[in-house]
């Protein structure tokens, strides 16, 4: 599915190229950066900007001058309110369609789906023919919140609760964790946990790359903590995916923008082990190693939390019956 705005002429003036390029104009802090990241010219990246802009009748990016970094770009609070609003309808439009596929195709002569269509990718247990633990990122400190994001409540869960259950049942699981909070979660849920010897994310890192070492994994899935909406058949098919490719590293995507959970090979321990600063896992991954895409069902997959409106944002798709088991 594409999900467009058009004009009343049937131009299209809005739609995913848009919406992800203001997405990294909002991470990056740069139009051309955006682009770059894109593979866009930047001249093709402006006419977007421009042609949105003039269509919709509103700015939808602001010019930064100066600073540090010499300026650049950051969306509009109009943009933002834009593709909020349109995120909600794709998600919707998407639900909707994939519902409507599994009716319209429940039965296909032998009554099974159509290789490709939703649903496809179910447990094998294939993955398990490796020895594979999940590892959960959940040491932050949350500064960007204001408070510990990891236990804030998502409809009667915590946010770290919601972030455990895409773990398919039997796969083993430790929790990077600094706060007393995540401690006890962890305990009441008799979940193996870890204290790293810093506050960086690479203290986390190598923490847990340590204890799966310790464990004799042959593999680590790397899991935010403050990432809630993952799918269990996500994970399944991430899974399923390394089972075929045991040098590989497979992380999840959304129409080919990678992000986590990550699987990293035993091969790559030693580089994870060696990581230093502020870096999380993907900082190991060379441009020469095989790192594979597993596309995400849904695009909220890849949401994580930094503030309060990304949690408020998370729950609108909770509230609309999109979100995972809908």
């Amino acid at each position: 599915m594409r999900t467009y705005l058009v004009d009343d002429a049937g131009n299209r003036v809005f739609g995913p190229g848009p919406a992800e390029l203001l997405r990294r104009v909002r991470e990056s802090g740069s139009l051309r950066a955006a682009s770059i990241s894109m593979g866009m010219a930047y001249t093709k990246a402006l006419a977007l900007v421009r042609n949105a802009e003039a269509a919709l009748g509103t700015p939808l990016t602001t010019r930064v001058v100066g600073g540090t970094g010499g300026g650049g770009s950051t969306p509009t609070p109009e943009a933002d309110a834009l593709l909020a609003a349109y995120e909600r309808w794709t998600a919707a439009v998407e639900a909707s369609a994939a519902g409507q596929f599994s009716v319209a195709f429940a039965r296909t002569g032998d009554g099974a789906m159509p290789k490709g269509g939703p649903g496809c990718g179910a447990p094998g247990g294939a993955e398990l023919a490796r020895r594979v633990g999940v590892c959960v990122l959940a040491s932050g400190h949350a500064t960007r919140f204001g408070s510990n994001k990891l236990v804030e409540p998502l409809f009667g869960e915590p946010v770290l609760g919601c972030a455990l259950g895409c773990v398919p049942v039997g796969l083993p699981v430790v929790v990077s964790s600094a706060s007393p909070e995540v401690d006890a979660l962890c305990d009441a849920r008799g979940v193996e946990r870890v204290r790293p010897q810093g506050s960086l994310q690479a203290d986390s890192v190598r923490a847990l790359v340590s204890y799966a070492r310790e464990a004799s994994w042959d593999a680590c899935v790397f899991v935010p903590g403050d990432q809630p909406l993952v799918e269990q058949g996500s994970m399944t098919s991430l899974l399923q995916v390394a089972a075929d490719r045991l040098d590989a590293c497979v992380r999840l995507s959304w129409r080919g923008r990678k992000a986590s959970p990550v699987l990293f090979p035993s091969s790559m321990y030693g580089r994870l082990e060696r990581l230093q600063g502020d870096v999380g896992g993907s900082a190991a991954i060379g441009a020469d190693d095989a790192c594979l895409s597993v596309e995400a069902r849904w695009p909220w997959e890849l949401w994580d939390i930094d503030t309060p409106s990304d949690l408020a944002r998370i729950c609108e798709i909770v509230e609309a019956g999109l979100g995972r088991g809908a």
